[in-house]
C-alpha cells in the first residue's frame, strides 16, 4: 500500500463485540473483531478501546497509511451530550495510547451507524436484534424516533438475551414438571457446563446460573425451532411477535409524524438473530400483515455498507 493513501476507520461498538474496519474507497483494507467496549456506569471505556486499537494498528496493514477520519458507532451512546462526552474522552485516550496526532472523529450510537449503512441520510426504519433489541426510524424532517432498547434487565424483548433467558426458564420448568419436555436441555446444559443426562446436576447449575451471557443460547433456540422442538418454536414465535411490535409501534408513530409519506416505508433488519432466514421471515410476515407496502432488506455487514454510503457522498 502506498503511504500517500488515506483511510477511514469505522468502529461498530456493540454490546457483545466491537467490529473495527479500515476502509479505502469502500473496500476493506483490514478489519478485526475486539471485545465489547460499551460504556458502563462510571466509565466510558475509551482507554480500553484505544489500547486495543493501538495494538491492532501496530500490526495491521494500515500502519503506513494516513487515517483521515474515524466514525464510531457505540452502544449506550444516544444523546448529543453523551456523544460529545464520548468524543472528548476518545480523543484524550487516543492521544495517550496511540498518537498525539488525533484524527478527526465522529460519534453516533451503534443503531444510528446501522441506519447509515441501511438508508444513508434518507428516511427509513431499522430493526436490530442481537444481544439486545431496538427499532429506530428517521423521519422526513430528519428526526430520530426509537422504540425499545431498554436493556436486558428491563425489556429487550425478542433479543438474544431474551431468548436465552426464556430457554433457561423453559428448562427449569421442564425439570420441575411444570413445562413440556424440550431438547433445549442439551444446549442449556452445555452453557451451564453440566451433563444434560444428569438432571440433578443441571438443576443445581441452574439455581446458581449467571445469565449475563445467556444470549449465547439464542442460536440454539433458533436451530432447535427449525427442528420442530415445540418449546423452541414457541420462544421463536414469541420473539418474532415482540420484534414485529417494535416496528409496528414505530410505524404508527411515523404515520402521525409523516402522514403523507407512509406509502414508501423502508425497513432494514440488522443483527445476528436476523442471519437466521426463517426467523427473519417470521418477523417479516407479521409486519407485512399490518403494513403490506413496506419494503424490507437485510444489512449483513454494517461497516462495509456504511463505508459504501460514505464513499458515495
Amino acid at each position: 500500500m502506498a503511504a500517500s493513501k488515506s483511510i477511514v476507520i469505522i468502529i461498530d461498538g456493540g454490546g457483545t463485540n466491537t467490529t473495527v474496519a479500515a476502509i479505502d474507497s469502500s473496500s476493506v483494507v483490514d478489519r478485526t473483531t475486539l471485545p465489547t467496549f460499551k460504556p458502563i456506569a462510571g466509565s466510558l471505556r475509551t482507554d480500553e478501546l484505544c489500547r486495543s486499537l493501538g495494538s491492532w494498528l501496530a500490526t495491521a496493514q494500515t500502519s503506513a497509511i494516513e487515517i483521515k477520519w474515524i466514525l464510531i458507532g457505540m452502544a449506550g451512546i444516544w444523546s448529543a451530550v453523551e456523544k460529545q462526552q464520548y468524543l472528548n474522552s476518545f480523543a484524550e485516550s487516543w492521544a495517550e495510547y496511540i498518537s498525539p496526532d488525533v484524527p478527526r472523529a465522529s460519534v453516533v450510537s451503534d443503531v444510528e451507524l446501522v441506519h447509515l449503512a441501511a438508508h444513508g441520510s434518507s428516511p427509513g426504519i431499522v430493526l436490530i436484534a442481537g444481544t439486545g433489541s431496538i427499532c429506530i426510524a428517521r423521519t422526513y424532517d430528519g428526526r430520530m424516533l426509537r422504540c425499545g432498547g431498554w436493556g436486558p434487565r428491563i425489556d429487550d424483548a425478542g433479543s438474544g438475551f431474551w431468548m436465552g433467558r426464556e430457554a433457561l426458564r423453559a428448562v427449569a420448568q421442564m425439570l420441575d414438571g411444570r413445562g413440556l419436555y424440550t431438547t433445549l436441555i442439551r444446549p442449556v446444559a452445555a452453557y451451564l457446563h453440566a451433563d444434560a443426562d444428569n438432571h440433578a446436576a443441571v438443576s443445581a447449575a441452574l439455581r446458581n446460573a449467571a445469565i449475563d451471557r445467556c444470549s449465547k443460547l439464542a442460536p440454539a433456540v433458533l436451530s432447535f425451532a427449525s427442528e420442530n422442538d415445540v418449546v423452541a418454536l414457541q420462544i421463536r414465535e414469541e420473539a418474532a411477535d415482540e420484534l414485529a411490535r417494535l416496528v409496528i409501534t414505530l410505524v404508527n408513530e411515523l404515520t402521525r409524524a409523516d402522514s403523507a409519506n407512509t406509502d414508501s416505508l423502508k425497513l432494514a433488519f440488522a443483527g445476528s438473530l436476523f442471519k437466521d432466514i426463517e426467523f427473519r421471515e417470521s418477523v417479516s410476515v407479521r409486519i407485512v400483515n399490518v403494513y403490506e407496502n413496506i419494503v424490507m432488506k437485510f444489512v449483513n455487514d454494517v461497516v462495509l455498507e456504511a463505508a459504501s454510503v460514505l464513499e458515495s457522498r
